[in-house]
């Protein structure tokens, strides 16, 4: 059956102007059941407004006006028109209409409801008889009542956790027909029963449309208000967009594309700035030839964007993906660098009657930094003049065999090449762990939280940071801001390595606003 859920709010029953001197003698008759005793005099809606409407608080109209049916000609129901209004102009008759009510009774003492000011005045509850009244008038239709009644001290219907599940348990009572429409008008009551009826309806009905009311000024400056209808598509569409808004925001631009697809009006262009950003993770530029990955201009630049991602991953906990990703940085680096100080080398050496530019001595492979595949079969003493005049510092190694010559992609050795070609690099207790010959700690700490997929907590991440067996704090964005990325980048300065900074964290924002 086609449902209509509506809720209900404080001055959501009001007394016309002309008929407020009824209220005297009404009120009267109750005042002595009521255990604040302050309601003697209405307020107006708006005090500069002659004309304006006045109000009291709901419990006590509803106990003022009770079963006293002559009298309800008093009321006004400005909210409930519109919506009633929005039914007979598109001649919808709802099979059943819900209408929620609220009572705080159990959650306020004696004491508490002495004032007038105690939330429990402005229940709803005792408005019962009035809305089956002025429903049954409007639309023909006696209406049925939830009530939202929260238990527990201190939680009342302002309380956001509390107020939703309190929703969510009565809604879990009704039942509907999935191939019909629930109207849903939640603008009536706390801010938090608006929310949590809106979210609830969304999630557990399959049609559902919200009736709303607008307000605006006519010519004259009064105040109106017509109906309005919106889809729960829209309201869905909201709540999708926000999600992937903080997505994007937290540096997941991969499940944010997830959640925009099939969402409709969304400019092509946002799309095409995800699958950028989502490359971008992934370090891969889609404008790049990956002949070109290996060379010192696009590795520096992975580099840099790895030193930014590396703040996202560690500032959300992804430890292992973090540490994963921040060893391969460190290995790029130390083969980008060597690379940008032998291109530098001018000169040119004899090599078995081979007239070569030291700067074509290495290349940059797949498998690492090595001597040029031409040299391959080229003597022992050879392979060591071409090893010496790109600055390896050949007798800190064992070179009698033709294997002996892959120590050019041994960390240890990288470090030590890279320190005989630039003596002013300044290194930092990670760089020198990793480049280690027998890197004890590194073979303690990474491989057990990394090759075993342990668990890392903020303290072994540190540890691990600063290079240090003993504790040195839990601040993990602090210690790898300070001794990773600064150092970091003090050396891709000296080394004059080209880059591009950008600011990620601010491109995410203006990717996620576009939204």
């Amino acid at each position: 059956m086609t449902t209509w859920i509506v809720t209900t709010g404080n001055i959501d029953v009001q007394i016309l102007r002309d008929r407020k001197n009824n209220w005297g003698s009404l009120y009267s008759d109750v005042r002595d059941d009521l255990v604040c005793n302050e309601f003697a005099n209405l307020s107006k809606l708006n005090p500069y407004d002659r004309d304006s409407n006045y109000t009291a608080p709901a419990r006590v109209i509803g106990c003022v006006y009770g079963h006293r049916l002559d009298d309800y000609q008093d009321l006004i129901f400005p909210l409930l028109d519109t919506f009633c209004r929005y039914f007979q102009q598109k001649n919808i008759k709802p099979e059943r209409i819900i209408v929620l009510l609220t009572d705080q009774s159990q959650i306020f003492s004696e004491e508490q409801i002495l004032y007038a000011s105690c939330p429990y005045w402005q229940d709803t509850c005792t408005l019962k008889p009035i809305l089956t009244w002025y429903l049954h008038k409007n639309l023909g239709i006696k209406p049925e009542f939830e009530t939202l009644e929260p238990t527990k001290l201190k939680h009342g219907l302002d309380h956001w956790n509390e107020t939703l599940l309190i929703v969510k348990q009565t809604f879990q009572k009704l039942k509907d027909n999935p191939l019909k429409t629930v109207y849903l008008s939640h603008q009536a009551g706390t801010p938090a029963i608006s929310s949590a009826v809106q979210f609830v309806s969304l999630g557990q009905f399959k049609k559902v449309e919200f009736v709303l009311s607008n307000y605006y000024y006519d010519d004259n400056y009064n105040l109106q208000s017509e109906p309005d209808i919106i889809p729960s598509s829209e309201y869905g569409r909201g709540i999708q967009i926000q999600k992937a808004k903080q997505l994007i925001i937290s540096g997941f631009p991969g499940a944010a594309l997830k959640i925009l697809e099939g969402i409709e009006r969304i400019k092509p262009n946002i799309i095409t700035e995800l699958n950028q950003m989502v490359d971008f993770f992934n370090l891969y530029r889609s404008d790049t030839d990956t002949n070109d990955d290996l060379t010192v201009e696009a590795s520096t630049q992975r580099i840099v964007d790895s030193l930014d991602l590396l703040g996202i991953f560690f500032s959300h906990k992804n430890y292992l993906q973090g540490i994963a990703l921040l060893m391969a940085a460190h290995e790029t680096f130390l083969k980008a660098a060597i690379l940008s100080k032998v291109q530098k080398l001018n000169s040119t050496i004899n090599l078995e009657g081979v007239i070569w530019s030291v700067y074509d001595l290495v290349k940059w492979l797949p498998l690492g930094l090595f001597l040029n595949q031409s040299l391959q079969n080229a003597s022992i003493d050879t392979k060591k003049q071409a090893l010496t005049a790109v600055n390896f510092p050949v007798i800190n190694y064992r070179l009698e065999s033709d294997s002996d010559f892959n120590v050019t992609n041994k960390n240890f050795a990288l470090l030590a090449w890279l320190q005989a070609l630039e003596p002013n690099i300044e290194t930092w207790n990670l760089m020198k762990r990793y480049c280690k010959k027998e890197p004890e700690f590194d073979k303690d700490l990474r491989n057990q939280l990394v090759h075993n997929l342990c668990g890392m907590k903020d303290t072994d991440v540190v540890k691990y940071l600063r290079g240090s067996k003993t504790e040195c704090g839990s601040d993990v964005m602090k210690i790898y801001n300070e001794h990773v990325k600064e150092p970091f980048f003090k050396a891709l300065q000296l080394l004059e390595l080209p880059f591009t900074r950008e600011k990620l964290q601010k491109r995410l924002q203006e990717i996620a606003n576009m939204l």
